[in-house]
C-alpha cells in the first residue's frame, strides 16, 4: 500500500526552497476537470516540475540586472492577479519550460504518495 500525505503538506512542500534559493522539484499526478460538463478528464503526470514563484532575488546592482532591467519609473508592468487562493489553482513549470495551471483539489499523487484532501 502506498504512503499518503495531506494536501496542506503537499502545498507547503511545493513552496519550499532548496539551499541555492531555488524552488524544489517534485513529481505530481492530477486529473483534469471539464467545468461545462462537470466531468473528470485525463490523468496527467509530470516529473521534475516546480512551482512558479519568486526564487532567489536578483541583486539590483549586478551587471545582469543593469543590462536587462529598466529602472522602476520607466518600467510598465501590467499583470492580472491569478487569484490562486480563491480559484484553488497553482502554476507549475515543467522540465521543458512549459507552464501549466493545475487545480489543487484534483491532485492525486505527489512524489509517489497518494494525496488526501
Amino acid at each position: 500500500m502506498k504512503e499518503t500525505v495531506y494536501l496542506k503538506d503537499v502545498l507547503k512542500e511545493m513552496r519550499t526552497l532548496n539551499q541555492e534559493g531555488l524552488a524544489v522539484r517534485f513529481d505530481i499526478a492530477y486529473r483534469s476537470f471539464n467545468r461545462n460538463s462537470k466531468t473528470g478528464g485525463k490523468m496527467y503526470r509530470y516529473q521534475n516540475a516546480k512551482l512558479v514563484m519568486n526564487e532567489k532575488p536578483i541583486d539590483p546592482t549586478s551587471l545582469f540586472a543593469l543590462q536587462n532591467f529598466k529602472p522602476k519609473e520607466k518600467r510598465e508592468i501590467v499583470k492580472k492577479n491569478p487569484n490562486h487562493f480563491t480559484n484553488k489553482t497553482r502554476n507549475i513549470k515543467l522540465e521543458n519550460g512549459q507552464i501549466k495551471k493545475i487545480n489543487i483539489k484534483y491532485i492525486i499523487e505527489f512524489n509517489g504518495k497518494n494525496v488526501i484532501p
